[in-house]
C-alpha cells in the first residue's frame, strides 16, 4: 500500500535536491526512491572505499594560456593570465561526487593502475565507451568500460572477439587489459552503473616520507 504526502523542503534542502536531479532536470524522486538511493550508495561506499566531496577551501591556480609541447621546448615568455580554481573544473556536482581507488589492474591499458585515485559522479548519464562503477547482479562492484552492443560496428566487435558475429548482451563491461575478462551477463543476471569515471588523478611526484 502507498500513500501520499505533501512534504515541505526548507530552501536548503530544496537546493541541494535540484543538485542531486542534476542539470538535465530528472523529476523529483520519491522519497522511496532517496531511500533506496541511500542503500545503494551504503554499498557503493562500503565496496570501494569511496570518500564523499567536501569543498572546503577555494584555491585559485594559474592557468597557461598556450598548450605546451611534449617535443622541443617553446619560447619562455609569460603565458600565464586566468586562473583556475580545481574544484569547479574536476567536480560538476559536489554532492553526487565522490573520490575512489582503484583496487585492479582490468583497466590498465586505458590508463588506470592500482591505487589510482578517480572520481565518480552519479548523476551523470553513462554512455557507451564511458568508464563506469557497476554494480554485478547485486553482489560485486567493479570498475570497467560500459559497452552498448547497439553503438558497435561489426569490425568494432570482431577486434575485441574474432568473430564480428559473436552474440552479445544490449550492455556488457570491458575489460582494458587482455589478462582480464570481459564481463559478459546471462539473462537473469543485472548491471547496474552506480556512477561516471569523469577524471583518474594520477600523482607523479611522490612526496618524500622523511618530508
Amino acid at each position: 500500500m502507498s500513500k501520499k504526502l505533501p512534504i515541505y523542503f526548507s530552501d536548503e534542502a530544496w537546493s541541494s535536491l535540484q543538485q542531486l536531479m542534476g542539470d538535465d532536470g530528472k523529476p523529483s524522486p520519491t522519497i522511496n526512491a532517496l531511500l533506496e538511493q541511500c542503500a545503494d550508495q551504503a554499498l557503493f561506499n562500503s565496496s570501494l572505499n569511496v570518500q564523499a566531496i567536501q569543498k572546503n577551501s577555494n584555491i585559485e591556480l594559474p592557468v597557461a594560456l598556450e598548450r605546451i609541447p611534449a617535443g622541443p621546448a617553446f619560447a619562455n615568455k609569460d603565458v600565464f593570465e586566468k586562473v583556475l580554481d580545481l574544484n569547479d573544473f574536476l567536480v560538476i556536482n559536489p554532492l553526487a561526487t565522490f573520490i575512489a581507488h582503484v583496487d585492479s589492474e582490468s583497466l590498465l591499458n586505458a590508463g588506470f593502475e592500482i591505487n589510482d585515485t578517480f572520481l565518480v559522479d552519479r548523476s551523470l548519464e553513462a554512455k557507451h565507451g564511458d568508464i563506469v562503477v557497476a554494480l554485478i547482479d547485486n553482489r560485486e562492484i567493479t570498475l570497467k568500460r560500459l559497452m552498448i552492443t547497439a553503438k558497435m560496428s561489426k569490425e568494432e566487435i570482431a577486434d575485441i572477439f574474432g568473430d564480428p558475429n559473436k552474440a552479445l548482451p544490449e550492455v556488457w563491461l570491458k575489460a582494458e587489459n587482455p589478462a582480464y575478462e570481459h564481463i559478459i551477463l546471462s539473462d537473469s543476471e543485472s548491471i547496474v552503473v552506480q556512477g561516471v569515471v569523469t577524471f583518474n588523478l594520477k600523482q607523479f611526484y611522490k612526496r618524500s616520507s622523511h618530508n
